[in-house]
């Protein structure tokens, strides 16, 4: 869980745009893609303090890069917008992770997208936040 800053340029289907930065609230699951340290992840983000509420559901791989007790990652997802319009497409990600401990990890990283549907959506994502997790399903 984390939160951050998203910038989104949308236009939708009526013509009318809405831009600027909102404040971002992220919930995240993962699942363990076999033993290589890899995730599915399934979440959900919250844009707060625009004209709307904007909030969108995304699930992809994320793979994680280096041993030591600062990794790299990068995400790869498909997003789902579902207010203030229905949009969908791609988002990609990258980011760095320091551990803790083993099974709690401080991350901050950052998206961009672009998705369609009721209009066209164009925006970018600044997140940080902790990760915690369990080995009870490997």
């Amino acid at each position: 869980m984390g939160g951050g800053i998203d910038f989104k340029r949308e236009v939708k289907a009526g013509g009318e745009t809405e831009e600027g930065r909102r404040a971002l609230l992220e919930t995240l699951l993962t699942f363990p893609l076999g033993v290589s340290g890899n995730e599915w992840s399934l979440g959900a983000r919250t844009g707060l303090g625009g004209a709307s509420v904007d909030v969108a559901i995304a699930g992809g791989l994320r793979a994680y890069f280096g041993d030591d007790r600062f990794k790299t990652y990068l995400t790869a997802e498909l997003a789902l917008h579902v207010t203030p319009n229905v949009t969908a497409g791609p988002r990609v990600g990258v980011g760095i992770q320091y551990e803790l401990f083993p099974v709690v990890g401080l991350y901050l990283g950052g998206a961009a997208e672009v998705t369609a549907g009721q209009g066209i959506r164009i925006a970018g994502a600044l997140v940080g936040g902790i990760q915690m997790r369990t080995y009870i399903f490997e």
